[in-house]
């Protein structure tokens, strides 16, 4: 299916970045309690895993591009494209997290800053990420939810990672990961909650393009979006009990691994078909 590459590469790049937040959030919060040894301990794996993915990601947005040297001709138009502009804070993110993994796998400390810098690259580079969709031609993409399922799904991988870190790498305090882990399961509940409220919304911009002569040759976006009208119901109902899984998994002090790994497949799953139903078209 053509739409993989896109599927991975956005899904993997937001995940990234959706990780660094995280990693710099409870550093930040956590800055006092942890000596550099903790922090370390803390974020590395964190970070390694962020920069994988990243960078898988950005290996297949060039599989998308047919020839990967053209990646090297969407830079000549920054002004105006925003494709441009997203390749280049992509890179500018990656780099910068690559820096900072490189100086922590070296030196055993965790910089901070370059962790900030590289998350404020991130959600621009997110924000970019969505504009090249919401400024193309295809109906179904020109729309404010292509940024709420971007953030969304980057927010709720992030979160997955952080809690996955907070349950198998316990550095911190049990009050401060009940804290933290709070924070990241309300930010999932918020976006979730945020993306399903947008939806009747969306489905009413849609609808007023059912009424118009509207055609993206040689493509049919509004055709294909209702054919996979089970999909994405199915999706959501997913996405729901995957979130309501992560909500259990938080009970007291500790995170119940087995509701956390449930919760985790779910929202993933659901992640990855409501990509594949957003980029599928014809």
């Amino acid at each position: 299916m053509h739409e993989w590459p896109l599927v991975i590469f956005t899904l993997l790049v937001q995940g990234s970045v959706g990780i660094t937040l995280f990693i710099t959030f409870t550093l930040a919060y956590a800055n006092d309690s942890l000596d550099t040894k903790e922090k370390c301990r803390y974020a590395l794996p964190l970070m390694l895993t962020a920069f994988i993915a990243g960078a898988l990601g950005l290996m297949a947005s060039t599989a998308h591009l047919g020839y990967p040297l053209n990646a090297f001709h969407a830079l000549r138009h920054v002004d105006s494209s925003w494709l441009s502009r997203e390749i280049i804070f992509a890179s500018l993110y990656l780099g910068i997290l690559g820096l900072a993994t490189l100086i922590a796998l070296f030196t055993k400390r965790v910089w901070t800053i370059l962790l900030l810098i590289a998350s404020l690259l991130g959600i621009i580079d997110i924000f970019c990420m969505s504009a090249v969709y919401v400024h193309s031609s295809v109906e179904t993409w020109m729309h404010f939810n292509t940024y709420w399922m971007f953030y969304g799904a980057a927010l709720g991988l992030g979160a997955i990672a952080c809690l996955w870190s907070l349950a198998t790498h316990p550095v911190l305090s049990s009050q401060q990961v009940k804290r933290v882990a709070i924070t990241a399961v309300a930010l999932v509940i918020g976006i979730t909650l945020c993306r399903l409220v947008e939806q009747p919304l969306y489905m009413g911009y849609l609808a007023t393009l059912g009424n118009n002569d509207v055609a993206t040759f040689p493509h049919q976006p509004l055709s294909a979006f209702e054919q996979l009208s089970n999909l994405r119901l199915a999706s959501w109902l997913i996405l729901i009990a995957g979130v309501g899984a992560l909500t259990l998994c938080v009970r007291g002090h500790r995170i119940n691994k087995r509701l956390l790994a449930l919760g985790s497949v779910l929202v993933v799953v659901a992640e990855v078909l409501l990509r594949l139903s957003f980029f599928s078209i014809n």
